[in-house]
């Protein structure tokens, strides 16, 4: 398990353009071509609530073609598991993780605590009114 785990942060690593001065947003959707398309509909408001922010969109390398030439989307990268671990993803403590965002919508539920996302998040509408 723990070489897995290695595996896929070294393909992460390797993936994400350390060089660019911007932050980053993981957006993962591994799966299904309607959750994929329907998705991709967040991605303007995240991207104009985040301008500094390369969003990076992961989803099974069969899927990929969906994603092709979408404007809001800095790179598209191979869906691997440790990506539903926030920690790893964003970070925590000593470990500053790799994206300063992480969602992965398919798998937030009001159950499941990631919607902390290092104090980055904003909602793109007024619940007040």
């Amino acid at each position: 398990m723990e070489n897995i785990v290695q595996q896929q942060m070294t393909y992460l690593e390797q993936s994400i353009d350390k060089a660019r001065l911007n932050k980053r947003i993981l957006f993962c959707v591994p799966e299904s071509a309607g959750d994929i398309f329907l998705s991709t509909s967040l991605l303007e408001s995240i991207k104009e609530n985040h301008p500094n922010f390369d969003i990076y969109f992961a989803c099974k390398p069969q899927f990929k073609l969906l994603l092709k030439n979408n404007p809001f989307i800095f790179k598209i990268l191979d869906y691997c598991e440790i990506m539903e671990n926030f920690v790893y993803m964003e970070g925590s403590l000593d470990w500053d993780g790799l994206f300063d965002i992480s969602y992965f919508p398919t798998l937030l539920t009001q159950r499941t605590g990631g919607y902390t996302h290092n104090g980055l998040d904003k909602i793109a509408f007024n619940l007040k009114k």
